[in-house]
């Protein structure tokens, strides 16, 4: 890899699983601990996003270390982020799905998050830009009237990028977790966080018309990294 290249690479399930015989060779190469978890999701399009998601990741780091996709050995680090279990290796991902898309990031410059968020999404409660918005945020978003609901999502994908690129989850307050959106998106963490944002990168954009993606990388080198979105290869499936 490039140094300061992020990579996304991002599919809906529907274009990857286009058939049962990719759908049980795919299947057929989890561990058995995954072959477990991905048993237990009790809808089927939740199944194929984490089995998607098991592909993807295998395959863009086998890529990048020049190995066979499970030729690498992976860890659920603190919090369950994911991690390479490789003694000094630089490369870092994460992995997120939504509404049947999903999307690895991979970078090896740093810590790196990913999130991405289905523009449709159904019970998002008013009150939740109290809870979660810095008051900048929130005004901003009461000025977009009925696409509050929209606006609302590009603030928590971009808060969610960061958080699971640092491993925290939802144990901070997200209203200091803040953001400025009018063209590149600039954090300005608040509070408690106020510093910690200092030389991180970010990048929000859209998948089509129907997702938001947001990815979240540390600081390194002072300069800002190059962001790149790439369609899935279909060669890289089993």
């Amino acid at each position: 890899m490039a140094p300061r290249v992020v990579r996304v690479w991002h599919a809906h399930v529907d274009d990857v699983f286009d058939g049962p015989g990719r759908l049980a060779r795919a299947v057929a190469r989890l561990r058995p601990a995954e072959q477990a978890r991905y048993a237990r999701f009790r809808h089927d399009v939740d199944r194929r996003m984490f089995l998607l998601g098991r592909v993807m990741a295998r395959a863009a780091v086998g890529d990048a270390l020049g190995l066979d996709p499970h030729d690498w050995p992976w860890r659920e680090g603190e919090r369950g982020r994911p991690e390479v279990d490789l003694p000094d290796c630089s490369i870092t991902f994460n992995l997120a799905h939504s509404g049947g898309v999903v999307v690895c990031a991979l970078a090896d410059c740093g810590l790196v998050g990913v999130d991405v968020e289905a523009r449709e999404r159904v019970k998002l409660e008013r009150a939740l830009v109290a809870r979660c918005c810095g008051p900048e945020e929130a005004a901003d978003v009461e000025t977009h009237g009925d696409q509050w609901r929209d606006r609302f999502l590009q603030y928590w994908t971009l808060k969610e990028s960061y958080l699971k690129a640092v491993g925290l989850g939802i144990s901070v307050p997200l209203d200091e977790v803040c953001f400025r959106i009018d063209g590149e998106p600039r954090s300005c963490f608040r509070g408690s966080l106020a510093g910690a944002d200092a030389g991180w990168a970010f990048d929000l954009t859209t998948l089509g018309s129907t997702h938001y993606l947001a990815v979240a990388v540390s600081p390194v080198g002072g300069t800002r990294p190059q962001f790149v979105r790439l369609p899935f290869p279909t060669e890289w499936m089993p």
